[in-house]
């Protein structure tokens, strides 16, 4: 079979962090832009784009937005990763995750890579703390554009020259928990496995027209019944 390249989201689709990003994103909001970060949805957003939303709510001039973003990720960043030092019980991997990515890192037919909100420096952060960030040595993130439907090219091109694998869209799977991601895919011209982990149920993800949904990943069998259809 042809080799399938398959991307993460990471957040409510790998690991739930017990609200450790949006803390910090919103501790950084606080001090750079002196104004709650208030009256956003995160779920399936770019960090930029949650700053960008933020910023018109707290009716910050658009002249000033471009420093003030790039001075609250850095801050973020450096929050992230004080605060994933401390060790949190409540920061855990999501069902049949683990024995997932250990299956097919181990599949000769599969090939993992990220596409993310995330930064690329946070994403790594988060994924470090639970013992997974090996599985993915390359992704598109949202240090590479706040849009998150032109992460898919991104991440598709580094795992071409990365993998020495020709990939087209076609043999591509986004594995995430909202419509963002399935939109994402669809931008692509791949296929979408929506997995409702987050706070999005089935029915509610089925309207974005993923090409599978399921309520998560814990169904080993089921997952690579999908991924290598």
């Amino acid at each position: 079979m042809e080799t399938r390249l398959i991307l993460f989201d990471i957040d409510q689709t790998l690991v739930d962090m017990a609200g450790a990003g949006m803390r910090c994103l919103r501790r950084a909001f606080r001090e750079v832009c002196q104004a709650e970060l208030e009256g956003v949805v995160p779920d399936g957003r770019t960090d930029p784009a949650i700053l960008r939303e933020g910023l018109a709510a707290a009716r910050i001039p658009t002249g000033r937005w471009a420093d003030l973003e790039r001075e609250c990720l850095d801050l973020y960043a450096e929050a992230l990763e004080a605060e994933l030092a401390v060790p949190d019980p409540g920061r855990h991997l999501k069902p049949g995750v683990q024995p997932l990515l250990e299956t097919l890192s181990q599949a000769d037919w599969a090939r993992l890579g990220l596409l993310t909100g995330n930064l690329e420096s946070t994403a790594r952060l988060k994924l470090r703390s639970l013992g997974i960030e090996h599985h993915f040595p390359v992704g598109g993130f949202a240090s590479d554009c706040s849009n998150r439907c032109n992460l898919g090219p991104v991440a598709l091109e580094r795992a071409r020259r990365h993998f020495r694998v020709p990939f087209q869209p076609a043999q591509v799977w986004v594995v995430g928990d909202t419509a963002h991601d399935i939109q994402a895919a669809h931008a692509l011209g791949a296929r979408a496995l929506a997995v409702a982990s987050g706070r999005y149920p089935v029915p509610l993800l089925e309207e974005s027209r993923p090409a599978a949904v399921l309520a998560d990943l814990s169904d080993l069998t089921q997952v690579l019944q999908i991924l290598q259809s």
